[in-house]
Order: C-alpha cells, then structure tokens, then sequence
C-alpha cells in the first residue's frame, strides 16, 4: 500500500507540475487581457497536439488526446485532494492549539 501511495504521489506531482503552470497562465490572460478563447486553447490543447499524432494513424491520435486529458484528470483530483489533506493538518493544528490554551 505504501508503495502506490508513493506512485500515487510522483503521478500526481508531474502532472501538475506540467498541467497548472499553463493552466494559471490561460486564467490571467483570460482575465488580464479580456480573451476568454485562451480558456478554450488550454482546454482542447490535447486534441490539438493529437493532430499531428492522427498522420501517422488514428490509434496514435486517440492515444494522444487521451493520455493528455488523463493527466489533466489526475493533475486537478491531485490537487484537490492536496488542499483538502491540508485543510485538515491545519483544522487539527487549531484543534490542538484550542486544547494547549
């Protein structure tokens, strides 16, 4: 068990390592330069990067575009489940803090 949640952990980091830097620069120049299509590029960058796949064979394309939309999935659970783990370190960090006072 130990070791999924190891693997669990590397996954998890180099999809977000690789997803939410591109994903926080398309929400500020969503917003800072009042163009809503740069959300829409970010969103379907997998089907644009599994064109170039789908010459070589359709399979190849659908293998792309998939794998890119996994790590998205993966990139955006992870983090959610981050910040709830954190949120419940520092909901008993006050629990404990409450208790010494």
């Amino acid at each position: 068990m130990k070791i999924l949640q190891i693997i669990w952990h590397i996954v998890g980091i180099a999809c977000s390592a690789m997803i939410l830097p591109s994903f926080v620069t398309s929400i500020t120049e969503a917003i800072l330069r009042l163009q809503p299509q740069r959300m829409v590029i970010f969103f379907i960058y997998p089907l644009m990067s599994a064109s170039p796949a789908a010459k070589i064979s359709n399979a190849q394309a659908i293998i792309t575009a998939g794998i890119g939309y996994l790590m998205y999935i993966i990139a955006f659970i992870y983090v959610f489940w981050l910040i709830r783990k954190i949120m419940g370190w520092h909901k008993k960090a006050k629990q404990l803090d409450q208790q010494s006072n």
